[in-house]
């Protein structure tokens, strides 16, 4: 019997999972990431994956745990998981909240089942679940919406089923389970941390009126300690962004009181209710529980005799009751406490509420017949089930919505498109209004998802709450590769808002004086005029991007924009590197999403066909001539690439001319690696002048190898002597700088 629930509930889930898969498929993975925290989380998901692309999946791991986001640590891990198993996407990344939703189901399950021997109510609660409006609203918070919300609230629910499961703490065993879960959520939202300080004082206090009450006692302290020892090291590490971001930024900062809601006890008590039962809840679901506990008071009051077979031995503790009121009375005594409200956290108060209606279901079904509540447990799960499919198979939005997503799509692929074929790193781009998936932020991450390249905008202009001064915002204007200028339909809500609304004409007259036009477009709620620096250009002298194109074929693909033409190669045709040192390079292509492939590599090396990074340990020195390919959906380029290898861990040289004219420049070429990636400077010296001419600084990038020109114009006729110091900084050696001397001899003849 056992075994056909089990597969049954494995038939309910990949049923469920295939449906969410599908409405993510048509309806959201499409479309640009809309809110701030989605984009902050998705953003750093990917990162981490791309980190892990290049520097192995165990180091991906450790980069992803070791994320110090105040607000949580392991939406990174997980999607880094998804990633690695389904490919970066946000279907993959949405697909952790469905998981996350039937971890939620299925412990509810097993524990409505071990505290009530009844499969029939363990069915039933799987039904109550999937009827709930929150997850498939698709709103914020949802689980269309990749954040910590719904992670943390099914989390907290699988941390409940097990509290409630150990029966108060009268096992060893699920005292452990618990402390686990309960680390788990701590790590998923750092918030949670307020509420488990209110859970396990009230549950000690439960457990003093309890049956062995030191016993128990002592298995929740060890709850506790587990607990703490799986999230402790992680809130040390980061205690100062969880200073910043909660107390600075929610109690003691300036935004509170952009944000706070001015409510008294009574009426926030009141929004929490309200928002719990037709927001999170939902009426169907709160009208399937009232009829499921309708038809069980029935036949439990007409029950005239306890004689014959009745559902269930075993009667509930009345810690069990204590337990899900806890889990529900904690976070809902922080959230209508604080001052500022938002809809999102109380998904939260989901797993208590419905645990409260599974308790109260299986109260009513005492004296009841197995068959009845079997019946009525079953008409149950039907309905739960049916309201589940209609939520997820209704249309989803308006076909206007759809066209000014796709727009925003267009939008996204012009800025990468532009970006790319410009070299600009990073490009900067200035919008104007602070509004949710229409900044930079949002550029990034929706680039990364059509064109699987990551590419971090940088955004210009400021995104406090608060005004900045003229200057400074006219100062960024200038610094900026794309300005958009947004239109809102609806009134600025912040004062930087209202700033940059009263700025539009100016700043629209400021970008028609220096800027070119590219086109105008609308977007959800906003109308957006773009502009770009008029020096932007491909480095052949056009470029192949055309925005009304990108527009057209934005409304005929939703998955991934079409290249505007076959890729060409953006990264260097040489690279100086040493056997002494592992080799990690990225080769780029414009156009993107882009295959490579090599051919003639050095032995030892190996190119990974999606990312372009080539990888391994160059085994011999000497220079060595490989052929890379690029191929998108357009064509394909081909492209020579030089490997230059010495046996040396730090080494720099230089290529000059002989010869150069007076009052024209010589163009010296140089080049330098240190395995150690501590590259500083380069001094250039004219010896025969006695002078120092200038100091070189290598980028970001450029620590390892790095290659480079430098010109230099002579006045004075004759044979110069120049000097190029290559410094590395090695702060823990006395002293911290080594340096390789490099000389070359140019002789300077009349014009």
């Amino acid at each position: 019997m056992k075994r056909v629930h089990a597969l049954a509930l494995i038939s309910v889930f990949a049923a469920e999972f295939a449906l969410f898969q599908a409405t993510t498929a048509r309806y959201y993975a499409w479309i640009y990431p809309r809110w701030f925290d989605q984009l902050q989380y998705l953003g750093e998901a990917y990162r981490a994956y791309e980190y892990a692309r290049e520097h192995g999946f165990i180091a991906g791991v450790g980069h992803a745990l070791t994320n110090l986001t105040a607000q949580g640590s392991l939406h990174s891990f997980w999607g880094l998981l998804a990633f690695s198993f389904a490919g970066p996407s946000r279907s993959s990344a949405l697909a952790i909240n469905m998981l996350a939703f039937l971890a939620l189901q299925g412990a509810t399950f097993l524990a409505v089942r071990r505290i009530s021997a009844s499969f029939s109510l363990a069915w039933a609660s799987v039904a109550l679940l999937a009827a709930l409006r929150c997850p498939w609203s698709g709103e914020a918070g949802s689980a269309f919406d990749f954040r910590l919300d719904w992670m943390t609230a099914c989390a907290y629910g699988v941390c409940l089923a097990t509290a409630i499961a150990g029966r108060g703490f009268k096992s060893t065993r699920w005292s452990i389970a618990f402390g686990t879960a309960a680390g788990l959520v701590l790590l998923t939202r750092s918030l949670t941390a307020v509420y488990f300080a209110l859970i396990f004082p009230l549950l000690f206090i439960v457990l003093l009126a309890q049956h062995d009450r030191w016993a128990r006692s002592l298995r929740l302290m060890l709850s506790g300690m587990v607990a703490l020892a799986m999230a402790g090291p992680v809130f040390w590490r980061k205690q100062q962004a969880l200073h910043d971001y909660y107390w600075i930024g929610h109690i003691t900062g300036p935004e509170r009181a952009l944000r706070i809601s001015h409510l008294d006890a009574a009426a926030s008590a009141k929004w929490i209710f309200k928002q719990l039962l037709f927001e999170q809840i939902g009426l169907p679901a709160a009208v399937l529980w009232l009829v499921v506990a309708s038809a069980l008071l029935i036949f439990h009051v007409a029950s005239r005799s306890r004689a014959h077979e009745t559902f269930g031995r075993q009667l509930l503790s009345p810690g069990t009751w204590s337990i899900a009121l806890i889990f529900l009375a904690a976070p809902a005594a922080v959230l209508s406490w604080h001052s500022l409200k938002a809809p999102h956290p109380l998904s939260i108060l989901i797993p208590g509420t419905v645990w409260l209606a599974v308790l109260g279901c299986r109260r009513l079904s005492q004296g009841a017949r197995a068959r009845t509540v079997a019946l009525i447990s079953g008409m149950a799960f039907l309905a739960g089930e049916a309201v589940f499919a209609t939520a997820l198979s209704g249309k989803r939005y308006s076909d206007e919505f759809a066209r000014d997503a796709q727009n925003v799509n267009a939008l996204s692929d012009y800025l990468f498109f532009r970006a790319e074929e410009c070299r600009l790193a990073p490009p900067r781009v200035a919008a104007t209004l602070v509004s949710d998936g229409l900044n930079a932020t949002a550029f990034g991450v929706l680039a990364y998802e059509r064109h699987h390249r990551w590419m971090p905008f940088e955004q210009t202009l400021p995104t406090s709450l608060f005004e900045s001064p003229r200057e400074f915002i006219q100062q960024q204007l200038r610094r900026s590769d794309f300005v958009c200028i947004l239109t809102g339909t609806d009134p600025a809500s912040f004062p930087t808002d209202r700033q940059m609304s009263n700025l539009s004409p100016v700043t629209a007259q400021w970008c028609g004086a220096n800027m070119r036009h590219v086109g105008d477009l609308s977007a959800i709620g906003y109308s957006i005029s773009i502009y770009e620096r008029p020096d932007l250009q491909r480095p052949d002298g056009g470029s192949a991007v055309n925005l009304t194109r990108l527009l057209n074929a934005a409304r005929l693909s939703h998955a991934e924009a079409a290249p505007p033409a076959a890729p060409f190669f953006l990264s260097t045709p040489s690279i100086v590197w040493s056997t002494r040192a592992e080799f990690n390079y990225r080769s780029r292509a414009a156009y993107s999403p882009v295959r490579y492939s090599a051919t003639d590599l050095p032995e030892g090396l190996s190119m990974d066909a999606w990312s372009g990074v080539i990888r391994g340990h160059l085994r011999h020195a000497g220079t060595f001539i490989a052929k890379l390919t690029a191929t998108n959906s357009v064509g394909s380029t081909t492209s020579d690439m030089t490997f230059r290898v010495q046996d040396q861990a730090f080494f720099g040289q230089l290529l000059a001319p002989p010869s150069c004219v007076a009052g024209q420049p010589a163009k010296i070429g140089y080049e330098a690696f240190d395995s150690i990636g501590k590259l500083n400077f380069i001094d250039v010296v004219d010896l025969t002048a006695n002078k120092a001419l200038d100091r070189l600084v290598p980028g970001e990038d450029q620590t390892e190898s790095w290659q480079g020109r430098y010109d230099l114009t002579f006045s004075q006729l004759g044979r110069h002597t120049l000097n190029f110091r290559f410094f590395r900084f090695e702060p823990g050696k006395k002293p911290p700088y080594a340096f390789i001397d490099k000389q070359c001899e140019i002789m300077v003849t009349p014009p």
